[in-house]
């Protein structure tokens, strides 16, 4: 018997199924990186805030990309941007850009992979005594907190009505929202911005609207962060969260009914009218397909730069990462999923 030829077969075929069990394992591998459950923190229970998110959720948008996901609260900006940092969340929702971006300038790798809006959603409601924004000239103005976002909108409006807001106004910080509402009732504080869903009772109860700051500013008040580990280590996961999330946006944007339905049935809260007012101030706002706000992040960026948080080295690109958002945008294209 011819050994030397009886080896030549059964050596190729050992080869190949090797290769065959090595490419199988790789494969394994490489799905076995990708992740099935995802937590994502918020700092508002808010519905301009979690409204496409919760949509995704009562829609099983998520669960047909394969995930599973877990909302978390935490109050404030830099409390989520902690939790991301930590590894005890895999997304951030957070309300406007500063945390991000200041958290980029200290070396931390986080990046804005998303915009949920492109506008400003606060309502700059007056006490009843002041009935326009030149009215304002020499009052007090109360935020939540110096360098809070109600603050740092508050003072972008102003300027761009040509209102110095270090010298003709004054602007105090007040705290919470009930705070705030209470020193404009008590007539200690003669504006401040509210949520749509605050403004809407305030309004009832006779407050004028000033300016409803989503019609002025073209800046982002929610977006979606995340940490670099992330977007390395779990590309698919990202897309099919984007994707989902985009889902969600288009129904939260296109139709006003059953976007509210699915929010009550995801668990947000309200009163069904104040919510429904509430949904014609601020769904403008929305994105389309979570594209970055770039400019209005630009705005935030720059100001931060000139008041001196922030190197002005730092820019936009550092801040925002758009590589994954695109091709989840491209696939839902093709897929005859994303409209305008």
């Amino acid at each position: 018997m011819n050994f030397s030829l009886a080896k030549g077969p059964i050596a190729f075929l050992t080869r190949f199924v090797f290769i065959l069990l090595a490419l199988a394992s790789a494969s394994t591998g490489a799905s076995a990186q990708e992740k099935k459950n995802v937590r994502v923190v918020f700092v508002s229970h808010t519905w301009t805030s979690s409204l496409p998110f919760r949509i995704a959720m009562a829609r099983g948008y998520f669960k047909n990309q394969g995930l599973t996901v877990e909302p978390i609260f935490i109050r404030g900006g830099p409390a989520a941007i902690a939790a991301l940092i930590s590894g005890d969340v895999d997304f951030a929702s957070i309300g406007g850009a500063q945390s991000a971006i200041r958290s980029r300038a200290r070396g931390l790798e986080i990046s804005i992979i998303g915009s949920i809006s492109t506008r400003v959603n606060y309502v700059l409601l007056g006490n009843k005594g002041t009935k326009t924004i030149d009215d304002l000239r020499g009052k007090i103005i109360g935020v939540t907190g110096a360098g809070a976002f109600s603050d740092f909108a508050t003072r972008i409006f102003l300027k761009n009505r040509n209102i110095d807001p270090d010298r003709d106004v004054i602007l105090r910080a007040i705290g919470t929202t009930p705070v705030r509402a209470a020193a404009l009732e008590n007539g200690l504080i003669a504006a401040a911005p509210f949520s749509p869903e605050d403004a809407v009772q305030l309004l009832s109860k006779g407050f004028p609207l000033l300016v409803n700051l989503s019609d002025s500013l073209t800046i982002p008040q929610a977006v979606i962060a995340t940490r670099r580990e992330i977007l390395e280590k779990y590309p698919e996961t990202t897309k099919r969260f984007l994707k989902a999330h985009i889902m969600g946006m288009q129904l939260a944007r296109n139709n006003k009914s059953e976007a509210i339905r699915a929010g009550f049935e995801a668990g947000l809260k309200g009163d069904a009218d104040t919510v429904s007012k509430a949904y014609d101030l601020y769904s403008r706002g929305f994105t389309t397909d979570l594209s970055v706000a770039v400019d209005g992040i630009k705005v935030m960026l720059d100001e931060d730069v000139r008041v001196g948080l922030v190197d002005r080295n730092l820019t936009v690109d550092n801040v925002i990462d758009e590589r994954i958002l695109k091709a989840a945008q491209q696939e839902l294209r093709r897929e005859g999923k994303l409209g305008y």
